[in-house]
């Protein structure tokens, strides 16, 4: 990244849903992403193959102001109600992107 601009921050939910849960899960994604008003530049719910029970809700933020006006907002994020929808609590890890291409 070029010296002075902002880098991007990836957030991803993390959490084991049941398989009875997953349909839920995703018509949660899918409606509650559409509906929120402070959404990420990119967002993606991923299962994984190995372990299908454990889904991960990645999000790229085009910087940690974006990120900070929805923990700001006093509202629960999206990804998490889409998690809770799915009856089971995420947990959140944030990162920076120090290199893209």
């Amino acid at each position: 990244m070029s010296e002075g601009s902002k880098n991007r921050i990836v957030t991803i939910l993390e959490a084991h849903v049941s398989q009875e849960n997953w349909e839920t899960l995703q018509k949660a994604y899918k409606e509650l992403g559409e509906e929120s008003k402070m959404r990420p530049a990119q967002s993606f719910l991923i299962q994984n193959k190995e372990t299908p029970t454990l889904w991960r809700i990645i999000s790229i933020w085009e910087d940690m102001e974006s990120l900070q006006k929805v923990r700001q907002s006093g509202e629960t994020p999206a990804g998490i109600l889409i998690f809770r929808a799915a009856g089971a609590e995420p947990k959140l890890e944030v990162f920076e992107a120090r290199e893209e291409f």
